[in-house]
């Protein structure tokens, strides 16, 4: 019996070791991964990797100082995203991704384009598409977080596993945000599609559990989504620019 019981428990332990590690089902953001669709024709590996380890002032096209920001607010029209507490991820994410364009616009030397400006259908394959074509310097995509349980709370920013400056562009945007939560679930990696497919360095935040009445008596106030897209356009200028 002790022998067995001595080969179960390593089993387990290799078991332990060699699987990685997941949260419990939802505790994680639940954003599509680059399996769900096809990369987009205009996705080039060896262009994204180039840019994820060069200077962020070397642009993709122009070679200026300045960058072309991509902000995309997550899902819409036909896909409202996670939903509770009375609100709706898509509408969230709209308002403040707007807000963040034009504080960026009024106070950076930057183009921003946004994938969607109103409640729109926008394919996954279509958003990294769009900032391929615009030869973007760095993508942002902004989403609100829900989980099963409802004590789930806080704050969370992605980047895709392994690139340099995509996790610069989320800590960045990480430590803004930060000053809007107490519960603060750090900067992670993940292999969500908008993450993968984009070109260029990019990052996805999760600002909040619409499932959590904090979280969501907080997220539909307008005053506290201005202070989200003023903080995600400071992050970006950190990122950009080094202050």
């Amino acid at each position: 019996m002790k022998k067995r019981y001595v080969s179960t428990v390593l089993l387990s332990m290799s078991l332990l070791f060699s699987t990685p590690a997941f949260a419990a089902k939802g505790e994680v953001a639940d954003e599509a991964n680059w399996d769900v669709a096809p990369a987009p024709s205009n996705y080039n590996p060896a262009l994204k990797e180039k840019l994820d380890k060069q200077g962020k002032t070397n642009g993709v096209s122009t070679l200026a100082s300045n960058p072309v920001i991509v902000i995309d607010p997550g899902h819409g029209g036909s896909d409202s995203g996670a939903v509770g507490n009375g609100l709706q991820e898509k509408n969230l994410t709209l308002d403040i991704a707007t807000r963040a364009k034009n504080y960026v616009v009024a106070n950076y030397p930057a183009t921003v384009y946004m994938t969607r400006s109103s409640d729109a259908t926008v394919s996954l394959e279509d958003r990294a598409s769009y900032a391929n074509n615009l030869g973007a310097s760095f993508f942002v995509s902004m989403h609100i977080n829900s989980a099963t349980a409802t004590s789930a709370n806080g704050l969370e920013t992605y980047n895709y596993y392994g690139s340099t400056n995509g996790a610069q562009l989320a800590t960045s945007a990480y430590n803004k945000l930060k000053t809007s939560y107490s519960s603060l679930r750090g900067v992670k990696e993940a292999g969500f599609y908008v993450l993968k497919y984009t070109n260029m360095p990019a990052m996805l935040g999760e600002t909040g559990f619409i499932s959590n009445s904090t979280d969501a008596a907080n997220l539909g106030s307008a005053l506290f989504r201005q202070n989200l897209a003023t903080q995600y356009a400071q992050g970006m200028h950190e990122y950009w620019w080094g202050f």
